[in-house]
């Protein structure tokens, strides 16, 4: 076969000549089209898919009790992943409870009794106020007959110097001065003692000892209530639910295990959310801005290209968070190309894209 076509080229110079002239016509394309490539697309092959990897732990140590799904499970929003043992937590609140409504029921009694206190403190004021104003108008009345028989009395000793009227007039009318001034005087400490009355009364309506009991009552009331807020809180929490829609992807404690607090009982990722981490040499990321198409290649689906777009660029080298320190101290330095770390926004495909696997990107520059 090869004898044949070499046979004819060699009796068709010109046929050769043109069948060079394609080949090096499709040569050149070939490399101008790699040349193109190379000029508004940066490829890069350290990148995989990335998801946010939840840990499910419980807030509170306890022993699991139960666990009702295992790996590879799909999860919704709010299902149950894991139950911790309630029994004491339950009884907690119970006690709680129990201590809230006698709190409240102290309140209610001193509720009651100071109302029925105030009630009769009000009546005991208002009749210790009466008390005083009939006290005022019987020392006004006395005042007033202490005044008249005062005046009769010096009238009558003055006409008895000049023998006007009989002596005997005059003892009588010093006696009613006398009597009338002793009763002044009773008005006036009957009126004292009103108002003392009426001190008492009103220092009696303070209630002060029962405000005070009252006052305390409601601040324990708050206490318990804030207590049975916590033990209800414990109980919720002792109940493991999915934050998210998604998958189990590892479990790491079985029923009957004892779980400590926060320790991890089991990740989840959604397969929604997932997104491509490239790390691109320093030397190539001038050119990169977020929102530039880029294709997505997974080496464990060759061939289906994901399409996506520049999502968000680092701010440092991936250099910057190793637990060695970068350069050298020693003395010794080589320059080392560094990568910043890309992330790429990517849509997922039927779930195909899981985090981990290795991917090989190409970002279009030209925009």
């Amino acid at each position: 076969m090869i004898d044949r076509v070499k046979s004819v080229f060699a009796g068709h110079p010109r046929l050769r000549r043109v069948l060079l002239i394609l080949v090096s016509l499709v040569l050149l394309a070939w490399i101008a089209s790699i040349v193109h490539y190379r000029l508004t697309h940066i490829k890069e092959t350290d990148a995989r898919v990335a998801a946010e990897m939840i840990t499910i732990a419980p807030r509170l140590a306890g022993w699991l009790v139960e666990r009702p799904v295992m790996e590879g499970d799909l999860i919704r929003k709010g299902q149950v992943l894991a139950v911790l043992y309630r029994e004491p937590s339950h009884l907690k609140v119970r006690a709680q409870e129990a201590a809230l409504a006698a709190t409240e029921k102290e309140i209610e009694r001193l509720e009651s009794l100071l109302a029925e206190r105030r009630a009769v403190t009000r009546a005991a004021v208002q009749e210790a106020d009466s008390g005083v104003k009939t006290a005022e108008e019987a020392l006004k009345a006395a005042q007033i007959e202490r005044s008249n028989a005062e005046s009769d009395y010096r009238r009558n000793a003055a006409l008895v110097k000049l023998r006007a009227v009989p002596e005997q007039q005059a003892e009588h009318a010093e006696n009613a001065y006398k009597i009338a001034t002793q009763n002044e005087a009773s008005a006036r400490a009957q009126l004292d003692a009103a108002k003392a009355r009426l001190a008492k009364a009103q220092a009696d309506a303070l209630l002060g000892s029962l405000e005070r009991q009252h006052e305390q009552a409601n601040v324990h009331r708050d206490q318990v209530r804030a207590e049975l807020d916590l033990a209800r809180l414990d109980l919720e929490d002792l109940i493991l639910t999915a934050p998210v829609d998604g998958v189990v992807d590892r479990t790491f404690a079985n029923v009957g295990d004892y779980v400590a607090a926060s320790q991890r009982v089991m990740l989840i990722h959604d397969p929604d959310n997932v997104w491509v981490e490239a790390n691109i040499k320093e030397t190539k990321i001038a050119d990169v801005r977020p929102g530039q198409a880029v294709d997505v290649t997974v080496d464990a689906l060759p061939g289906r290209v994901f399409h996506g777009e520049v999502w968000l660029i680092g701010n440092a080298a991936t250099s910057a968070f190793q637990l060695l320190p970068n350069p050298n101290p020693s003395g010794n330095f080589t320059k080392i190309t560094q990568r910043i770390p890309v992330r790429i926004r990517v849509k997922q495909e039927d779930g195909l894209l899981k985090p981990g696997m290795m991917a090989v990107i190409s970002i279009d520059v030209r925009h």
